[in-house]
């Protein structure tokens, strides 16, 4: 064989090994960056239920007359 051939195989091993990393690098990357924004979705659906679940229970709370004239009166309502 000629040297010019086995370098040109040894190249094209390495360009394609190059591009395997590559490949796989980039692909683990995407793959950590949307389990990412899959957790950080699932904290803002669960800040926003326990939000209102809070709201509700403010709003829809059993009070007493009394308790909601007072309220009412601060403004606090």
């Amino acid at each position: 064989m000629s040297p010019y051939i086995i370098a040109g195989i040894i190249f094209l091993l390495t360009v394609a090994a190059s591009a395997g990393v590559t490949f796989a690098y980039r692909a683990g990357r995407n793959s950590a960056r949307v389990s990412s924004e899959q957790q950080d979705a699932n904290d803002a659906t669960q800040s926003a239920e326990a939000s209102q679940q809070m709201l509700d229970a403010r709003t829809n709370g059993i009070r007493s007359d009394n308790a909601l004239l007072t309220t009412l009166d601060k403004g606090d309502f």
